[in-house]
């Protein structure tokens, strides 16, 4: 009996540290414990409602296991599906100057020109010190800091929205 809780020991000692050192990887790379979900089923963070949150210029993007998120250079804000790129959701801001997006404290995003708005995202305050996320299931949402959706793009199960949500 003795080998027996020995082993059981040492196996249990050997599961504790490699839990640990994925816990480390997992933070060394900077990835939420969804992102590092294995099997294509994790929801990837784009950002928090803070003020130390950074801008979006043309070319940033978050990625979900199956929708992917673009700021892109023509100004347009843009949710496309992993399997095939079909736009699911878009702000509708090409052509408009739009050249910088922000993630603003109070809980929505704001496409600017230089420092004047073009459009907001969201309803204004909708989730001050939340987060906004692109979801396994293609839906990008803004939450509150309770966790309560504030915001959605309307886009679950990969469904197609509108693709002109700034003149709307």
């Amino acid at each position: 009996m003795t080998a027996r809780r020995s082993t059981a020991t040492s196996l249990r000692a050997k599961a504790a540290r490699a839990a640990m050192v994925c816990a480390a990887a997992v933070a060394a790379l900077g990835l939420t414990t969804t992102q590092a979900m294995a099997g294509g089923t994790w929801d990837a963070q784009a950002a928090n409602f803070t003020l130390n949150q950074g801008d979006w210029y043309a070319g940033s993007f978050v990625n979900s296991s199956s929708a992917k998120l673009v700021f892109q250079s023509d100004g347009n804000l843009v949710l496309y599906s992993n399997d095939g790129g079909r736009a699911l959701w878009a702000s509708g801001s090409y052509g408009q100057g739009v050249n910088r997006m922000v993630w603003s404290a109070s809980g929505y995003i704001k496409l600017q020109h230089d420092n004047d708005i073009v459009c907001t995202i969201g309803k204004l305050d909708s989730a001050p010190g939340g987060r906004a996320m692109v979801q396994a299931d293609g839906n990008f949402v803004f939450y509150r800091y309770d966790g309560s959706a504030a915001w959605s793009s309307g886009t679950y199960g990969l469904s197609q929205s509108t693709v002109d949500y700034c003149a709307s």
